[in-house]
């Protein structure tokens, strides 16, 4: 894991490398073992290593092999097999590292080579007898990569401050007012700043020496006939799974867990100690100060996996706290929808000063398996039309169950379209925050609130949850990750499973209204049903009374009530009797990180530019 800078010219005029210096620098602390760069008249590369595979001093990037430089964030877990492979074809390798693997992997297949990694990554390679340069991220998008253009030069960087030094930019007012109503959202790549974009994720593009992209895609959704579940399936499913968790324990440096006690994450523990029987291993939960507390389980579940477990706790100092969001704002270069992002660093900044580097977790099940109950308007109908009507039933009492009010609240806020959604914003109240902005590009957050709606079937509405929802979660998992060195594994997200669950039909995902169902038939999950068998939690992430309060007092004097998108009058509403209310929460957390954001990058905007 590391961070990455690349300036590409297409033109005759001298890149600023001094700006492009301070860019890589900025992302120190996601590569603090080595710094490197290097540039001539066409292409910058610069790089920042958290050595975790192949640790000598000969792993340091930009890495050369024949007419190639490269530079890469990530890591390619098969890289062993591939390296295997290429030594047939007559390759010899100098290194340890999977950077080595992945250069020659490209001199042999060149851009074919991408469709054999199994891993997470983003990387620029440049083609110094051609002057082009190939730039790919991985399928899911594990790894941030952003680009700018600006003055015949085409950026990419890990991190969008190290964009934001390269000129001054134009605010996306109508992307911020997304954030602030609905949370975080997936548009067409688009960020708080118009002229910064994110790079499309399974795609690599060929950037010509005049500039020119020829953009492809490596890798797309299952869409082939469904196939028939029965019990092999399962067995299949089980192969798999574990044999994403054992190449995701290479690493010369320790590893440890994420656990919480969950269903996910307790299997990715389960695997992990089956593969590692004698090694110690470090699980790392965050213990939270009310109902939602799960850490019991988790001690229980370590316990049985004779795991030592380390718990986290958040720190109820207001200072401490709205320092650590600024540190995150600024890293993701935007806000983030929930609290809960503050209590992750905390867990984070726990595993680092224990001097693990690479953490395993359970991130991507929930997507892929049905783990959130938003599903009930979408398959409802569905089981009716096909005349599942068993499954109907089951469904509704487990609805029923779980609490009718809650459960259809939580299924609508998922799936409604844009104008209902208003609808109930200003039935909650802070619809009066804001004015009527047009953009010219609004049509994008309406078809993407009612692009849910569309799909008919289960594969369908789970394909957009991977595809759409998983994205922000992703990039904050890794931005809170790096903030602190540590690089983050999941295994629930090998491309692999993903292709082998959308191949199959509603068993594996929920059946008899049991959503995860083919989690449910693994071994593992036997060994731990007892404690598994309980509502799910989702993670805690309170925010104290007195933080609160220190919050409101900043936006009482916040100049972001003067931007085009906000009401004129919503002035007479940014105060304690208002902003305090429970029911504006979350709202208020989001106006204080675009506040946090204004602070960071004033200096970097337009501010006569809408």
């Amino acid at each position: 894991m590391c961070g990455i800078f690349t300036a590409f010219n297409y033109s005759k005029k001298a890149l600023n490398i001094e700006n492009c210096i301070k860019a890589i620098e900025k992302v120190k602390h996601r590569g603090p073992d080595h710094i490197g760069y290097e540039s001539d008249e066409r292409c910058f590369l610069g790089h920042t290593r958290l050595s975790i595979i192949g640790l000598q001093e000969s792993g340091n990037q930009p890495f050369y092999f024949e007419y190639l430089k490269m530079i890469y964030n990530g890591e390619i877990f098969n890289y062993i097999e591939l390296r295997s492979e290429l030594e047939c074809h007559g390759y010899h390798f100098d290194t340890d590292s999977d950077t080595e693997v992945v250069i020659k992997s490209f001199h042999k297949w060149g851009e074919q080579c991408f469709s054999h990694f199994n891993g997470m990554w983003s990387l620029v390679i440049y083609d110094t007898h051609s002057k082009e340069i190939y730039v790919s991220r991985d399928r899911f998008g594990q790894k941030p990569l952003f680009y700018m253009q600006s003055d015949d030069v085409l950026y990419f960087a890990s991190e969008i401050q190290q964009l934001t030094m390269q000129k001054q930019l134009a605010v996306d007012y109508f992307m911020i007012q997304s954030f602030l109503k609905e949370g975080d959202a997936d548009l067409g790549g688009r960020t708080f700043f118009k002229d910064i974009k994110t790079f499309p994720k399974s795609e690599y593009w060929k950037v010509k020496s005049d500039g020119s992209i020829e953009k492809n895609s490596y890798w797309k959704y299952f869409d082939g006939a469904i196939a028939e579940t029965n019990d092999k399936v399962f067995d299949e499913f089980e192969h798999l799974f574990e044999d994403s968790v054992k190449l995701r324990l290479r690493a010369d440096v320790p590893l440890s867990v994420l656990l919480s006690g969950g269903i996910d994450s307790t299997l990715v523990a389960y695997y992990m100690r089956k593969e590692n029987t004698n090694e110690k291993i470090l699980a790392f939960t965050y213990a939270s100060e009310d109902h939602n507390d799960e850490s019991q389980y988790a001690q229980i579940i370590a316990n049985q996996l004779k795991m030592s477990l380390v718990i986290s706790k958040q720190d109820n100092n207001p200072d401490d706290y709205i320092l650590r969001l600024k540190r995150l704002v600024q890293h993701l270069g935007k806000g983030h929808s929930s609290p809960a992002i503050v209590s992750i660093d905390y867990l984070y900044e726990k595993i680092a000063s224990s001097n693990i580097k690479v953490s395993l977790d359970g991130q991507g099940a929930d997507e892929l398996l049905g783990g959130y109950k938003t599903y009930f308007l979408v398959l409802l109908p569905y089981y009716l039309k096909s005349m599942q009507f068993k499954q109907a039933y089951l469904l509704t009492k487990d609805m029923i169950k779980d609490g009718f009010l809650s459960s259809l609240k939580l299924s609508l806020r998922t799936n409604l379209s844009e104008p209902s959604k208003k609808v109930l914003r200003n039935f909650i109240g802070y619809e009066k925050f804001f004015s009527d902005f047009k953009d010219s590009e609004k049509t994008l957050l309406e078809e993407d609130s009612v692009a849910p709606n569309k799909r008919t079937d289960i594969n369908g509405y789970l394909m957009q949850q991977h595809s759409k929802g998983l994205s922000n979660l992703l990039y904050y998992g890794d931005i809170v990750a790096m903030n602190n060195s540590v690089e983050n594994r999941s295994p629930f997200m090998d491309h692999r499973l993903v292709d082998f669950v959308f191949k199959y039909g509603d068993k594996l995902k929920i059946w008899n209204a049991k959503n995860k169902y083919v989690l449910r038939k693994l071994t593992g999950y036997q060994v731990f049903r007892q404690q598994l068998e309980r509502k799910k939690i989702g993670f805690s992430s309170n925010i104290k009374l007195e933080t609160k309060k220190k919050m409101v007092l900043d936006l009482e004097t916040s100049p972001i009530f003067d931007w085009p998108i906000f009401s004129k009058n919503v002035k007479t509403y940014v105060n304690s009797t208002t902003l305090l209310m429970p029911k504006y929460e979350r709202f208020m957390f989001r106006l204080y990180q675009v506040h946090l954001w204004n602070e960071i990058f004033y200096s970097n905007i337009e501010h006569d530019c809408i």
